[in-house]
């Protein structure tokens, strides 16, 4: 495969060990540099009331040397009146077309950290000219953080009046994926605001995500070939793909009817854009919205929806799409596959998790009380479209949970890869471009090469599993609740497999340390000890390892490593050893 460009060397330094990434230069050459690479061009904080563009762009002004603005307080200097008082006197149209021409004027004011309010972003013309001569950066933050914050004043116009959570969950709704057209998006956490702009300071100084805009690949797109003879299908990844779902579909398969299938949280943030684009195909037939989470995954709602697809008349050569994370792939994929024993789909993966790894390759199913995915069949995609702007409105959780399953690709064949997601891993959060694009195609074409190899996993595919045989027992132990999300139990089994392979002898000394390492600075769970909600028992989870669909003649099958990208399938693991290694794992 191809290694991705390596980004500047990162050693180890006092500069903003930002999550675990440090830089190799002091606090005054990360300022000088990062401020190289803005140029004469304004810093503009966007995203919604509640996620510290004021504090953070005093702070980061301060760093820079740069003066603060805030375009609110401008506006109401301008208008002689309080934000609260424009919005009551005039209404929010005439606010808008002020915020609208204060904003312009103070583009044109040179260098600066300018702050604007939520909706200033939203408007076309104000976003087009931040677009053209400013650098800007969304502060992303979640629903309870914001609430915590803008509760604890009451001078914010659009929350006064009905429910406030209800209304700025519209927000989050509708302004989330515009925010995403940020030059650079920063998460804004429950820490200090010196840590996040330390973060912002770091990735402008390295060039991650921070370069100019005009030296950016504006819409990095790549296309995966799996080949499996005459089910080969390709993988489509892009910026913006999900508008252009029904025109894809319309010049490969021509017209069909299209079934989609998705959860509620897909639903509440995209479904009317994938519905318009089939709409304007005349392809159609309806959708199907099930409940979020791995409980879905059962034979109740599999019955449920295969009957609702049959019911929006749906032959066999029309199309399923499952449009959703990995649960919604698995389970409308195995509807897909039994429907009139056989219907094609597309897949359109929403979730990180799903993009880098269960839309491809053809694995559908569900759980039982016994275990995980052992019901289903191997029914491979007609294609794979993955939009990489969808994942701006994933929760932080669950975009950590994903990543799991990029670092396996480097874990367990691609020690360069792995390296390159020790130095950019920030970049890959960041959802503008190159480097999510890059992470997303590389673990593609990793699991594509091993596909096209083996298939149905009589071979080189149980590699795949790296982490799973521990994960898939967690996530049983948990009930496949909130308490563990699958690339979470994937992250924590990773970790027990390289302790296990160092315990073992068969790799060099403080491997799994490493490993551990870049987990947890991404924020990932590396042990059992870090699950919330009670203890595990070392003989409870061997019982449901032996559930693991790779068991022959009573045997476990475990994915060890000989190094970091060296894994490899063993059975010659006596229970017994595995059995006192889970009792070490849970005191750990």
């Amino acid at each position: 495969m191809t290694t991705p460009p390596r980004g500047l060397p990162i050693e180890t330094n006092r500069f903003a060990a930002i999550d675990g990434i440090e830089v190799r230069m002091t606090e005054a050459e990360a300022i000088e540099l990062a401020k190289k690479r803005i140029g004469k061009r304004p810093i503009v904080l966007v995203g919604l009331m509640g996620c510290g563009k004021s504090s953070v762009g005093k702070r980061l002004a301060f760093k820079l040397n740069l003066q603060f603005v805030d375009a609110d307080e401008e506006i109401e200097r301008a208008a002689a009146k309080t934000i609260n008082e424009i919005f009551a006197d005039h209404g929010e149209a005439h606010f808008r077309d002020g915020e609208r021409k204060v904003i312009a004027r103070l583009l044109s004011n040179g260098p600066q950290v300018l702050a604007t309010g939520g909706g200033a972003f939203i408007n076309p013309e104000t976003r087009r000219r931040v677009k053209d001569n400013a650098f800007s950066i969304w502060l992303r933050a979640e629903l309870p953080v914001l609430m915590r914050r803008v509760m604890k004043r009451d001078t914010r116009p659009l929350l006064r009046e009905g429910n406030p959570e209800a209304t700025m969950q519209k927000l989050i709704e509708t302004r989330y994926p515009v925010y995403a057209e940020a030059d650079m998006t920063v998460d804004s956490r429950d820490e200090p605001h010196d840590t996040i702009v330390n973060e912002i300071i770091t990735r402008l100084a390295t060039g991650s995500d921070g370069a100019p805009p005009t030296t950016l690949e504006p819409n990095p797109s790549r296309s995966v070939h799996v080949e499996l003879g005459d089910r080969s299908y390709d993988v489509l990844i892009a910026r913006g793909l999900l508008r252009d779902v029904g025109a894809l579909i319309k010049a490969r398969f021509g017209v069909v009817k299209c079934g989609v299938v998705t959860d509620e949280n897909v639903a509440r943030y995209h479904l009317a854009t994938l519905e318009d684009s089939l709409k304007s195909e005349g392809i159609f037939a309806g959708s199907i919205v099930m409940k979020p989470g791995e409980a879905t995954k059962n034979f109740r709602d599999l019955a449920t929806l295969s009957e609702r697809l049959l019911e929006l008349g749906l032959e066999r050569g029309d199309l399923v799409l499952p449009f959703g994370g990995g649960v919604i792939g698995d389970l409308a994929g195995f509807a897909a596959g039994i429907l009139r024993r056989g219907v094609r789909f597309v897949q359109i993966p929403t979730s990180l998790l799903a993009q880098v790894d269960s839309s491809v390759g053809g694995k559908t199913g569900i759980n039982t009380p016994q275990g995980k995915n052992l019901v289903g069949v191997f029914h491979q995609p007609s294609l794979v479209v993955a939009d990489t702007a969808v994942l701006t409105t994933l929760p932080p959780r669950e975009m950590r949970a994903g990543y799991a399953e990029v670092a396996k690709y480097g874990l367990l064949g691609d020690a360069e890869f792995f390296s390159w997601l020790e130095a950019n891993w920030q970049s890959v959060f960041g959802n503008n471009g190159p480097a999510l694009t890059t992470a997303i195609e590389t673990s593609v074409a990793a699991k594509a090469a091993i596909v096209a190899r083996d298939e149905t996993e009589t071979g080189d595919r149980a590699l795949l599993n790296l982490g799973h045989t521990f994960g898939h027992a967690l996530e049983a132990w948990t009930g496949y609740s909130d308490r563990l999300l699958h690339g979470e139990g994937v992250a924590i089994g990773m970790c027990m497999a390289f302790r296990l392979s160092e315990e073992l002898g068969l790799c060099p000394p403080a491997t799994s340390a490493r490993v551990a390492k870049h987990l947890r600075a991404v924020g990932l769970a590396t042990k059992i000890a870090d699950i919330p909600g009670g203890k595990a028992d070392a003989a409870e989870l061997l019982r449901l390892m032996g559930q693991d669909k790779k068991v022959k003649a009573g045997k476990l099958a475990f994915i060890l490593v000989h190094g970091i990208g060296r894994a490899f399938v063993t059975r010659d693991i006596a229970p017994e050893t595995v059995l006192a290694f889970l009792a070490r794992e849970i005191t750990r």
